[in-house]
């Protein structure tokens, strides 16, 4: 049987805050396997007003990656977050300075 975690944070805001950048990680946990698969994401999403946002794709995002690591169920939730922020500080070093991401 399979087990999950989502985890997602906005990493920063983009200039006149019409854009956020996002970072997102699934974890799945395979008992059997006694193996965590952590899938890693980036987006920008255009928000021009409450509950109206567009996906942009932005070619300076890093591609998704997935992280495997073999481990107990109790240690897959503290490894998916680990995890998830060296991605956060990746995905935000990652945006170009002339934007002037503002986090």
């Amino acid at each position: 049987m399979a087990s999950g975690i989502f985890i997602s944070e906005i990493v920063g805001t983009i200039e006149d805050g019409s854009v956020e950048v996002c970072a997102i990680a699934d974890a799945i946990y395979h008992s059997s396997e006694k193996r965590v698969v952590v899938t890693l994401g980036a987006f920008a999403r255009r928000v021009s007003s409450p509950g109206h946002e567009e996906v942009v794709a932005e070619t300076w995002l890093p591609p998704t990656e997935k992280v495997t690591e073999h481990l107990p169920r109790e240690d897959a939730g503290s490894f998916a977050k680990d995890v998830f922020h060296s991605w956060v500080k990746k995905v935000r070093g990652s945006v170009p300075t002339q934007l002037h991401l503002v986090t």
